[in-house]
C-alpha cells in the first residue's frame, strides 16, 4: 500500500511539473506577457519614478496620486507584481529556449551526407551543366569552387559516379539562441538588481562626512526576509527625516564642491557649465581608503555602490569660510593660503598685514571702464560669483579696502607689494550625489553585449548546403548542383549560381 501512495504521490508531481512546463513553454504566453511589459513599460515612461509627493499632486488630483499610489505607479519598476511580470518572461523565455534549442543543435551536429535522386528534386536550387575534360577535372573545379566560398564539404564516390556534400554557417543557428540568452541575462540582471540593490541620495555639505544614504527604494530581498522574520534589514527607519536610510558600510565626505558657469565678455552669465565635487572614502576605522573628483557621468565607486554628481545648492543660513592666496609681487611660489570667516580678520605674517573679510556677495560683477564693483541678486543665492569686501590693516590702522572675485573681468585694489586672490567660499554649499547599488548591472552588460551579436548572426547569418552530384557522359562530365539555405535565400541565390559559373568554367 505504501509503495502504491508513493507512485500514485509521483504521479502527481509529475503531472503538475508537466502542466507547468507546457503553461510556460507557450508562445501564446510569450505574446500576452511581452505586450503587458510594454504596456507597463509605457506606463513608467509617461509618470515619472521616485518624485516628491508634491510634484504629483502639481500634475495629478488628489484620488489620482491616491490611485497611483496604490498601485504602485510612482516607483513602478520595484513594485512586486513587476518583479512577479519579470520572473514569469524569464520562466517563460527560458523554457521556450530549452523546449526548442535541442532541435536547433541536432540539425547543427547532423553529418553531411549525399542526395539521392529525390534529394536533389526537393532541393530549393538545383542546375545541370556540362564540364569538358571529365569527371577527375570536374571534381577538381567543384572542390575549387566550395572551398573559394569557404564551404566544408565530404565527398563520396561510387561506380562512374562521384557526390560531394558541403556546408557553412551550421552554428549560424544558434543566433535566435544568443538573443534569447542575451534578453534572459539583462532580466536575470535586473531581478537581481532589484532584490539587492537599492536607489537612494545624499545632499553631502562641504566638510561633512556620511555613514549612510537615504532610499528611495529598499532591497526587495532584504523586505522579505524582515517581512517573514529570518532576519533584519540593514534599512534605519527611524532617522528623523521621514524617509529610510541604508548604511554604507563605509564614510564619505565631501571635501571640496564647485561650479564654473558659462561666461559671456569675461563675466558669469548664471548658467552652470560643470560642476564637481571631490569626495573621500574612509573606512570603519576612519583611515582614509582614497579620494576622487567626480562629475556628471564620471562617478565614484566603492564596495559596489556608485556615487554620481546630481545636483548642488547653498545652505540656508550657513556661513562659509573665506579661501584667500596671499602673494608677493615679483617672487616665485604660489604664495600662502588663508582662511578667514566673514567678519573676522587674520594676521599674515609675511606682508605684516592683517586682512579683514568685510563682506561676501554671492554674484558681483566689476565695470571695466571705472573699477568699480556692482552687485547682483542671484537665483535663491546661488554662488555665481562670490564676491569678497575686504579691508587690509597696519596694526589697527586702515590701508586700503579692495574686492576680490572668483571671476574678475578687471584688477581690483593691491596698492601695496602683494597680491591677494580670491579661491574659495568653502562650507556654505552642499553637493547632491545619486547613490545606486546594481550587483546584476554587470550581467545586464553581458546581455547587451549578446543582444548586440545575436541578431546579426540571427538576421544575417544563414545555414547553407550545397550538393554535387558528378557522372560521366561520353567523355564529358555532367555535373549536378543542388543547394539549399534555411534564410536570406536572395543571397544564397547569387553564392550558388557563382558556385555553378566556376564548376563550368
Amino acid at each position: 500500500m505504501e509503495n502504491k501512495d508513493q507512485q500514485g504521490q509521483q504521479g502527481i508531481v509529475e503531472v503538475v511539473a508537466d502542466r507547468i512546463w507546457k503553461f510556460f513553454s507557450s508562445v501564446k504566453l510569450a505574446v500576452v506577457l511581452l505586450i503587458i511589459l510594454a504596456v507597463v513599460s509605457v506606463i513608467g515612461t509617461v509618470i515619472q519614478q521616485n518624485q516628491a509627493p508634491e510634484d504629483y499632486l502639481r500634475e495629478y488630483s488628489q484620488g489620482t496620486v491616491e490611485l497611483f499610489e496604490a498601485l504602485g505607479f510612482f516607483d513602478l519598476y520595484h513594485t512586486w507584481w513587476f518583479v512577479l511580470l519579470l520572473l514569469m518572461v524569464t520562466a517563460n523565455l527560458t523554457i521556450c529556449t530549452l523546449e526548442r534549442f535541442p532541435y536547433a543543435w541536432k540539425a547543427m551536429r547532423a553529418p553531411l551526407k549525399t542526395l539521392d535522386e529525390d534529394g536533389y528534386k526537393a532541393a530549393l536550387f538545383k542546375k545541370e551543366i556540362m564540364v569538358k575534360g571529365g569527371m577527375e577535372q570536374a571534381e577538381l573545379a567543384a572542390l575549387k569552387a566550395l572551398k573559394g566560398k569557404r564551404y566544408s564539404h565530404l565527398v563520396s564516390k561510387e561506380q562512374g559516379t562521384t557526390s560531394l556534400a558541403s556546408q557553412k554557417g551550421a552554428y549560424t543557428r544558434m543566433g535566435v539562441y544568443i538573443t534569447h540568452v542575451s534578453i534572459i541575462l539583462i532580466f536575470t540582471g535586473a531581478l537581481i538588481g532589484s532584490f539587492f540593490g537599492f536607489k537612494g541620495y545624499l545632499n553631502l555639505p562641504e566638510g561633512e562626512t556620511s555613514l549612510v544614504v537615504y532610499l528611495r527604494n529598499e532591497p526587495l530581498w532584504d523586505k522579505i526576509m524582515a517581512g517573514f522574520g529570518i532576519s533584519k534589514s540593514p534599512v534605519i527607519h527611524d532617522t528623523g527625516a521621514g524617509v529610510p536610510a541604508m548604511p554604507l558600510g563605509f564614510y564619505v565626505r565631501c571635501d571640496d564642491f564647485e561650479v564654473d558657469y558659462y561666461q559671456n565678455a569675461g563675466r558669469p552669465t548664471g548658467m552652470p557649465s560643470e560642476y564637481w565635487s571631490k569626495l573621500s572614502v574612509y573606512d570603519m576605522q576612519q583611515q582614509k581608503v582614497f579620494d576622487k573628483r567626480i562629475r556628471v557621468n564620471d562617478p565614484l565607486s566603492h564596495h559596489g555602490i556608485t556615487f554620481y554628481q546630481s545636483s548642488y545648492g547653498t545652505i540656508p543660513n550657513r556661513t562659509g569660510k573665506v579661501v584667500l592666496n596671499v602673494k608677493l609681487k615679483n617672487t616665485p611660489g604660489s604664495g600662502e593660503t588663508i582662511i578667514v570667516d566673514p567678519g573676522s580678520s587674520i594676521y599674515v605674517k609675511s606682508i605684516d598685514r592683517t586682512i579683514k573679510a568685510l563682506g561676501i556677495g554671492p554674484f558681483g560683477m566689476r565695470d571695466p571702464a571705472t573699477g568699480k564693483v556692482q552687485f547682483y541678486q542671484s537665483r535663491n543665492d546661488e554662488l555665481i560669483n562670490p564676491t569678497v569686501e575686504l579691508e587690509v590693516l597696519r596694526g589697527n590702522a586702515p590701508v586700503f579696502r579692495t574686492q576680490v572675485m572668483k571671476v574678475d573681468a578687471g584688477e581690483p585694489v593691491m596698492p601695496e607689494n602683494y597680491i591677494i586672490r580670491y579661491v574659495d567660499y568653502w562650507g556654505a554649499r552642499y553637493t547632491g550625489l545619486q547613490v545606486n547599488k546594481d550587483p546584476g548591472v554587470w550581467i545586464v552588460y553581458a546581455g547587451f553585449i549578446l543582444l548586440c551579436v545575436g541578431p546579426i548572426i540571427a538576421f544575417f547569418g544563414s545555414h547553407r548546403k550545397v550538393w554535387v552530384r558528378i557522372q560521366d557522359r561520353k567523355g564529358q562530365a555532367a555535373v549536378l548542383v543542388g543547394g539549399s539555405s534555411n534564410r536570406n535565400r536572395l543571397a544564397f541565390e547569387r553564392e550558388f549560381n557563382s558556385i555553378v559559373e566556376n564548376i563550368a568554367k
